[in-house]
């Protein structure tokens, strides 16, 4: 006779929910960790146009050449600007699927406790049974001895 626990459907469904939550958080974390080396990667082009700049001054550079620079350095701020309002929507949902695994966690280890708890009951009741069991052999022998 094996342990049936009752609520087994709500305990797979639970898992479900989790291993759910717990692939959009694995994606939610992929899309800030994108957006974070799409960020440096425009950071790094930024300060080396700016190195080039500087030195194209040195070199005296024309006007032209110059205005070609900031225009684009402007375009880049903006585009980083535009770059880190992406970064900071994508951890805020990140967290926000981080917050939800953690309530799928929770209500699956409430159902885990409870079929834990069941099965202990399940095992105890068997072991009562199993010793009331030996105790009524053991009396009958002794009956029968002493008869």
């Amino acid at each position: 006779m094996a342990f049936q626990f009752k609520l087994e459907a709500v305990r797979r469904y639970r898992q479900f929910e989790e291993d759910r939550c717990q692939r959009e958080f694995a994606d939610a974390q992929r899309q800030v960790e994108q957006a974070k080396a799409i960020l440096a990667a425009m950071i790094a082009r930024r300060t080396q146009t700016e190195e080039d700049f500087r030195q194209g001054q040195a070199d005296g550079e024309s006007a032209a050449q110059a205005a070609m620079y900031r225009g684009f350095l402007e375009r880049l701020g903006d585009e980083i600007e535009t770059q880190q309002n992406h970064l900071a929507s994508a951890e805020k949902a990140c967290e926000e699927k981080r917050q939800a695994l953690l309530e799928a966690m929770k209500k699956r280890k409430t159902i885990d406790r409870l079929k834990e708890k069941g099965e202990q009951a399940f095992m105890a009741e068997l072991n009562s049974e199993e010793q009331k069991f030996i105790n009524e052999i053991a009396i009958n022998r002794h009956i029968l001895k002493n008869r």
